[in-house]
């Protein structure tokens, strides 16, 4: 067309970025600058609507042919934007094209949703851990995640998972060394449980073979959905008690964190557990520390230590399943009966409120931590304390969270000495 009408090309291409999408189109944007600049006189596409696909990019390109006098030759067609029928032509081109866009979006997220409903993979990269088809173990890959998640359950860190990997020789499906982002993305992924999801939410069960059960993914899930752990860099990680200790003068649940600007009476600075919310709480970390290590090591040696990997209080894990399952169901039968009719918008927001508050407690107690990761090592060890300092700081925040509740009180006035009951540890087991 260009050659027929005596025009010198210059080509904007912006390969596989659809206009519908809204996404920023580089190329695009650069010739709405040339235009301005003044160096084109027309435009030629194939046709209207391979150059817009939202009203409001048109409008606005309509507003810059005007002042700059600009040709638009397509394929179909020219269309002379200077004209009121032509500008009608273009809009009426462009309505139909968002039109479109818009049906072909919606038929493709209800071909994804279905798929996700019947429990097939979604395409993309291979996901670790499963052959390229998204349904065969990788039998290696396998082995080392369920090390993983034993690894997490029991404490340990994200980035110590990634340099176990590494040791290994492992790398990620993308072929790159694992880094504690990719750990996490990893151990998140609710298909490792034979689980799958569709926008963020679990749907049902797959059609692939689970790696671990559901209660171990459950159970890293609300892990690392835990706020401090994403902040490990900060002094709440740093430090035994940061986060996890109780204010005893507000007694409340309140916790307690990390100062690191307080000074003895020598001038040397020295770490103290603040209250989070007040000035009234100040207690000096090692001390606190020492006294919450040595209480657990002393139980952890004692003769009936043993007893502590029976569990007691461990849920009907088959029957809140199945009790999941109905409430998922009973919001699918909610769901049809207001596309049937039967019950109005208002009942739907109602009863699904009220079916998914049900639902989030029963998937909360299917969370359960086993005690036997974090603590058979410990109490079968000889020299329970050497195995203590080598837990490291995560696991060892996790068997104090499961074995005490603990209060950090004020001490005593004056230079009155230091207390060890001062640091109340109420039993949990």
């Amino acid at each position: 067309m260009c050659t027929e009408r005596g025009w010198t090309p210059v080509e904007y291409a912006d390969n596989d970025i659809s206009a519908y999408s809204g996404r920023h189109r580089p190329a695009y944007q650069q010739m709405l600058a040339d235009i301005n600049a003044g160096h084109l006189d027309a435009v030629v596409a194939w046709d209207l609507d391979r150059l817009h696909r939202r009203p409001i990019e048109l409008e606005h390109f309509i507003d810059l042919a005007d002042r700059h006098r600009l040709a638009l030759a397509t394929v179909s067609g020219d269309t002379d934007l200077g004209t009121d029928s032509g500008r009608l032509f273009a809009r009426v081109k462009g309505a139909v094209a968002r039109s479109e866009g818009e049906r072909k979006s919606a038929r493709q997220k209800r071909a994804a949703l279905q798929a996700a409903e019947l429990g097939k993979p979604r395409g993309g990269p291979r996901p670790f851990g499963y052959e390229p088809d998204g349904f065969t173990v990788r039998a290696d890959e396998a082995k080392a995640l369920r090390e993983a998640y034993g690894a997490l359950l029991a404490g340990g860190t994200l980035t110590g998972i990634a340099r176990d990997l590494t040791a290994a020789g492992l790398k990620t499906p993308q072929g790159k060394p694992f880094r504690h982002s990719a750990v996490r993305a990893i151990l998140a992924n609710p298909r490792n449980a034979g689980l799958r999801a569709y926008r963020h939410e679990i749907v049902g069960p797959a059609q692939w073979q689970a790696i671990v059960p559901e209660e171990t993914w459950r159970a890293a899930h609300t892990l690392l959905s835990d706020p401090q752990r994403r902040t490990n860099l900060g002094t709440a990680r740093r430090w035994l008690l940061g986060g996890l200790a109780l204010c005893g003068r507000c007694d409340d649940g309140t916790t307690v964190r990390v100062n690191y600007r307080e000074r003895d009476a020598a001038g040397t600075p020295v770490r103290v557990y603040r209250c989070r919310d007040h000035a009234h709480l100040s207690r000096e970390a090692n001390f606190c520390d020492w006294r919450v290590s040595e209480r657990v090591i002393a139980r952890l040696g004692r003769d009936d230590a043993r007893d502590l990997l029976i569990d007691d209080d461990r849920p009907d894990i088959a029957g809140l399943r199945a009790e999941a399952d109905k409430l998922r169901m009973r919001l699918d039968q909610l769901a049809d009966a207001f596309a049937d009719g039967t019950i109005t918008a208002a009942q739907l927001r109602s009863g699904t409120e009220r079916l998914r508050g049900r639902l989030a407690d029963v998937e909360a107690r299917t969370v359960h931590l086993d005690r036997a990761p974090l603590l058979a090592d410990l109490v079968t060890a000889k020299d329970v304390r050497k195995a203590w300092e080598a837990a490291g700081l995560d696991r060892q925040r996790a068997i104090v969270s499961l074995l005490y509740t603990v209060t950090l009180l004020p001490r005593g006035p004056g230079r009155a000495s230091i207390s060890v009951d001062s640091v109340r540890m109420e039993a949990k087991a």
